[in-house]
């Protein structure tokens, strides 16, 4: 019970929220200058960061908070709340400065080693898992444990940054030259859908969960989660995920039907005797 409630509280410790402000910030910034221009363009990147800081602000904001957001706005609760947070609302501010716009890019350049980036892998996947198990047995007490309900609000809560993507990018359109907001399943989305599905069949005490329970189930995912955020730190998983995808599209969603199809359509056709002769000088 003490681990749990450790566990529970790590999210809200000072550490862990630098470490998790700087990977978002820090994500946001490659993405405004990718997007800007060429990545070895380092003048064009830095002036797309100077055209709308607050609304560069703004989107940083809603991206830090976005699982809390997402799942007050899902769950019934005030949407804002979270904002109530002054002290954290500087900090988060404090550390967006400082990865956009300190002297020489230091901010910028210390979140970006690879040292940096293990520990605000372990630190976000702490926090993810701890978002998607609040959201999911929250949203088991509000709609009676229905299924569809509880996997959406976790996914949703797991993956809030990704889903207000969108809103964001409405926001810095100009900065991006992209008039285009789509929502799109990103990998980390589709982690947190199965970590969702995991809770679920938690709840129903699923065979397929091995007898686990709630709190060896969070043990558990958080160890295999924080290794293949490693690893994808180290090795491109998502070649991997893609070919997954591939596969499972191919053979449940049309592919494989279609390609059954043409081949049954290409069958020889049956060679009729001729019945009739005819010379040349006929």
């Amino acid at each position: 019970m003490n681990a749990r409630l450790i566990l529970s509280k790590l999210p809200n410790h000072l550490i862990f929220r630098i470490l998790h402000y700087s990977q978002i910030s820090q994500q946001l910034r490659d993405e405004l200058v990718v997007s800007a221009g060429s990545p070895r363009s380092k003048r064009s990147g830095s002036k797309a960061l100077e055209w709308q800081p607050f609304v560069l602000w703004l989107a940083n904001l809603l991206l830090n908070y976005a699982g809390d957001i997402l799942g007050n706005l899902l769950l019934g609760s005030l949407p804002l709340e979270p904002l109530c947070n002054t002290a954290d609302i500087l900090l988060g501010s404090l550390i967006w400065y400082c990865i956009f716009y300190c002297p020489f890019d230091l901010g910028h350049a210390v979140a970006g080693t690879m040292a940096f980036r293990i520990l605000a892998a372990a630190t976000s996947t702490i926090s993810q898992v701890q978002l998607i198990d609040r959201g999911v047995y929250l949203a088991g007490q509000l709609y009676g444990n229905a299924p569809v309900p509880m996997l959406l609000v976790g996914t949703v809560m797991g993956s809030g940054a990704e889903v207000l993507k969108p809103v964001a990018s409405l926001l810095i359109n100009r900065c991006q030259h992209n008039q285009l907001a789509y929502l799109k399943l990103s990998n980390n989305s589709k982690l947190a859908l199965v970590i969702s599905l995991l809770f679920i069949l938690e709840i129903y005490q699923s065979p397929l969960v091995l007898g686990l329970n709630r709190h060896q189930l969070m043990v558990y995912t958080l160890v295999m989660t924080t290794a293949l955020k490693f690893l994808s730190l180290t090795y491109r998983t998502e070649h991997f995920v893609w070919l997954l995808e591939h596969q499972i599209r191919y053979t449940f969603f049309g592919g494989l039907s279609r390609d059954l199809s043409q081949f049954l359509q290409r069958l020889p056709e049956s060679k009729k005797r001729r019945m009739w002769a005819f010379s040349e000088f006929d």
